[in-house]
């Protein structure tokens, strides 16, 4: 019994294989053409690209500046708090151990606050590029004939024919805009 159920779905799947070979026979699929390009070259090389990220930079530079002038204050009442604390009576060793603190709280709050504001503005400013990239992606595959476009790191391409490179064109033509 078991042989013959076996026999049997074999039997519907061979005669199901053709079948659906047949149904695809007649349908003529027209040929592609594909291409990719290196976003990122796009935004590190395209004057575009570079203002949309510029704000982040200067953000992240003056960050850095704040932070490094808040951990050198706090660096030099810890400092102060280890060369001065035999001589200092207790209450006021006991004010500067709670400045210490409360600067090292702020300095964390500091952190977590520039953190949060780097990502809003770093997706601002990945939305506005992409604003400006994806017609100009689709103007430059509309010229070239082309079919599909694949953003080459996103898309797992590893290796592809450089003749298939628009990324060139696309930075061309974004700066022309």
């Amino acid at each position: 019994m078991r042989a013959t159920i076996i026999a049997a779905t074999g039997a519907v799947i061979a005669l199901a294989i053709p079948a659906s070979a047949q149904e695809l026979q007649g349908v003529a699929f027209p040929t592609a053409r594909i291409a990719f390009f290196d976003a990122e070259r796009v935004v590190a090389e395209s004057v575009t690209g570079q203002a949309a990220f510029a704000a982040l930079d200067a953000f992240r530079t003056e960050a850095a500046t704040d932070l490094e002038r808040r951990n050198q204050a706090l660096v030099a009442e810890q400092q102060r708090l280890r060369t001065e604390s035999a001589v200092l009576s207790p209450p006021a060793r006991l004010d500067l151990e709670r400045r210490i603190q409360r600067t090292e709280l702020d300095i964390q709050r500091l952190l977590e606050d520039l953190q949060a504001e780097f990502l809003g503005l770093q997706q601002v400013a990945e939305n506005s590029f992409q604003v400006k990239l994806l017609p100009t992606v689709e103007a430059v595959a509309r010229e070239q004939g082309v079919h599909f476009v694949f953003n080459r790191l996103a898309s797992g391409i590893f290796w592809a024919n450089p003749t298939y490179d628009l990324t060139e064109r696309i930075i061309e033509r974004l700066d022309a805009n």
